[in-house]
């Protein structure tokens, strides 16, 4: 189950994974999302999402199946909550902004949607919201690429599964940036992808040695940079 995909990589997904951009909130709020708002973070991980909002003065619940990832937000001073994007066990028309990060791609979504708008008070928001890694354009990036598919424990395009990150009828927003990273957090960035081996698991120590050869020859000045494009696409309950 998709639940499992991430048991073991909660230290590489605090170290490795990108930061949301604060520009998120700023294009939520422009549409009328309010800071002290009550936010449901569904499928939160390690809660990156969430400790964006708490920092913006909202307030948090976060859901988050899998207990290692869960224990790692609640250690980040998260409420976070045992639960399904399927079934929160949230009340009804409870929450201002029903967010899922990365996540929505693993939910059975008919059924996922009709909870988020279980769970939405009417006129709140549901947003997705995906850091999306540019996969070509420099050397770096095209190398990359390359050792990801040699290494890969899955097809990758099937564990993206990139057409199953919108829901019909939501608005999009777009934020290029830029994620820098020194070694360590080169390796965790990749051992916290689900389809790539886990830390302990056959085919690791291959990429990591793989990668650090890589990484010797695109860092400058000790660091390689990741470009995504965070996509936020959103709607509002009438």
């Amino acid at each position: 189950m998709h639940i499992h995909r991430f048991t073991g990589r909660a230290a590489s997904y605090l170290k490795g994974r990108p930061p949301y951009p604060e520009a998120i909130v700023d294009e939520l709020e422009r549409h009328g999302l309010a800071p002290g708002s009550l936010i449901a973070d569904i499928g939160a991980g390690t809660g990156a999402a969430s400790l964006l909002f708490l920092r913006r003065g909202y307030r948090v619940i976060a859901v988050e199946p899998n207990d290692d990832m869960r224990a790692a937000a609640l250690a980040s001073g998260i409420d976070a909550r045992p639960g399904l994007g399927e079934e929160t066990g949230l009340a009804g028309s409870s929450v201002d902004l029903v967010l899922c990060s990365q996540a929505f791609h693993w939910l059975d979504q008919p059924r996922a949607w009709a909870e988020f708008n279980r769970i939405a008070r009417a006129g709140g928001f549901i947003a997705l919201l995906w850091n999306n890694r540019l996969r070509s354009g420099t050397p770096f990036l095209d190398d990359l690429e390359a050792l990801l598919h040699r290494h890969a424990i899955e097809d990758i395009a099937q564990a993206e599964r990139m057409d199953r990150r919108c829901w019909p009828g939501m608005h999009e927003a777009g934020f290029p940036h830029t994620h820098r990273l020194d070694l360590d957090a080169f390796l965790a960035r990749i051992s916290s992808l689900s389809w790539m081996p886990r830390p302990g698991a056959p085919g690791h120590a291959e990429m990591t040695a793989a990668l650090r050869e890589l990484f010797a020859r695109h860092n400058r000045g000790g660091h390689v940079e990741m470009p995504h494009e965070c996509k936020l696409y959103w709607t509002r309950r009438p």
